[in-house]
């Protein structure tokens, strides 16, 4: 039978590498792989700061697991993150890796499932709904970047991924792993009371060292003649930066041109029937767009309300921040990722790779240019506003905004190079800003 496979073109090794661990590393796996061999269905949190070489250390245990002749499942919390898993574990184990997510076809997904059931893929690697995998004989199940909330399913069926794997672990005497830099409060607290096991990594691989932090304060830039997006101090770092051709990633997770539209005259406010949140404008159409429910209608200057041409545009997401970076460095070459410059199928892989070949000198993105991209040419990360994931109306917005400043901080500085990063923000004096900076996860818990 022949099957579909969408990752059909992902390079296979011969011969995979074998894996060095360190002495830290190799005690978190000789911890795990004795947890696996008792049969007890553990759950274990593998907690190791950016850059710590988890993924070494599961892909070694996957080793064992796999000549046991067990089935094994790799979540990652995006499909945006699945390219480069896939390509790790594709090079090490060959065709006999599947992949789950709603990215693909239904054909796809039918015919990657057929390969599990009959035994012909013996590794999957997915989003949340790859932990329904159809091994009959589970030996490991792997959850990288746990604290994210996407692993939670809101609509029917209802879930969340992690309450599945935890069954599906008791049911098979399989192992559990949650892996992650920055863990929930929820399992790092199960950790800490025994309920999972811990295995902690403090430090980053080989002579790899965390980057140097810098906060900005941004409330300094405007009486300093600077009204711009970027800091003076950013803005230098970007330009030193592509100087000594080295790579850089900018986070700003809101996407569009402005973020909020309103009348000068009147005060009215451009908000989504369907969901009261302020519309977003994007110039590359011309529209006003809601990015929760998709509603749009065309712009116009005139207010709806007093019809008033005083229509005024303020905030900015990434389509703005990338005009005002070609005006500040115009010869670098610039790669946008959000989700409106990846709407096409596989079109982030492909940009990713042409980052990776180095066609590309910046990325500027919302949250998925935060986590799991390992690229060694990049020694500066910057955060464009650190508020905006501060302030949310979520209770669990710190917890949060500490993950994604502490993981985009984690991007830089991976490999022989050593990073430095940037974070701006109008409050300097926010506690969670310091700890993400510090990479302090025991004081923010």
């Amino acid at each position: 039978e022949v099957y579909r496979n969408p990752y059909a073109d992902t390079a296979e090794d011969a011969m995979p590498e074998d894996i060095k661990l360190t002495a830290e590393q190799n005690e978190a796996f000789s911890d795990l792989l004795s947890k696996y061999k008792s049969g007890k269905g553990a759950v274990s949190l593998l907690f190791g700061v950016t850059g710590s070489g988890k993924t070494s250390v599961f892909t070694r245990l996957i080793d064992c697991v796999h000549n046991d002749g067990r089935g094994v499942i790799i979540m990652v919390p995006e499909i945006s993150l699945t390219p480069q898993t896939v390509s790790i574990f594709k090079h090490r184990y060959g065709s006999c890796v599947a992949v789950f997510h709603s990215g693909l076809t239904l054909a796809e997904r039918l015919d990657e499932w057929k390969r599990v059931k009959a035994g012909d893929a013996c590794i999957v690697v997915g989003t949340r709904s790859a932990v329904f995998a159809p091994f009959e004989n589970l030996g490991l199940i792997i959850m990288d970047e746990e604290q994210e909330g996407t692993y939670k399913s809101e609509s029917s069926p209802r879930y969340h991924a992690r309450d599945i794997a935890k069954y599906r672990a008791a049911y098979h005497g399989a192992l559990l792993v949650l892996s992650s830099a920055t863990p929930s409060v929820v399992s790092f607290y199960n950790a800490l009371s025994g309920r999972y096991g811990l295995e902690v990594l403090k430090h980053r691989y080989g002579d790899a060292t965390l980057p140097e932090v810098t906060v900005v304060d941004m409330n300094k830039e405007l009486p300093n003649g600077n009204a711009g997006i970027f800091s003076t101090e950013l803005a230098d770092a970007i330009a030193e930066n592509f100087k000594n051709k080295k790579q850089s990633i900018l986070l700003l997770n809101r996407r569009g041109y402005h973020t909020y539209v309103s009348c000068r005259s009147c005060g009215h406010v451009m908000t989504c029937p369907n969901c009261s949140i302020s519309l977003t404008y994007h110039a590359a159409n011309n529209r006003l767009m809601c990015h929760y429910c998709g509603f749009s209608l065309p712009f116009t200057d005139e207010c709806p309300e007093c019809h008033e041409k005083k229509m005024h545009y303020s905030g900015f997401g990434t389509q703005k921040a990338e005009d005002e970076l070609h005006e500040i460095l115009p010869e670098a070459h610039v790669l946008r990722l959000d989700a409106d410059s990846t709407m096409t199928r596989f079109s982030y892989d492909k940009k990713l790779k042409r980052f990776s070949d180095g066609e590309y000198d910046i990325i500027i993105g919302t949250q998925m240019v935060a986590k799991g991209l390992d690229f060694e040419n990049v020694t500066l990360a910057g955060v464009i506003s650190a508020d905006q994931a501060l302030y949310g109306d979520d209770f669990r917005s710190y917890e949060r905004a500490f993950d994604l400043l502490t993981q985009v901080v984690g991007r830089s500085g991976r490999g022989k190079y050593k990073g430095k990063a940037i974070i701006q923000t109008f409050t300097p004096e926010n506690e969670i800003i310091s700890l993400a900076a510090k990479q302090d996860y025991a004081s923010f818990y």
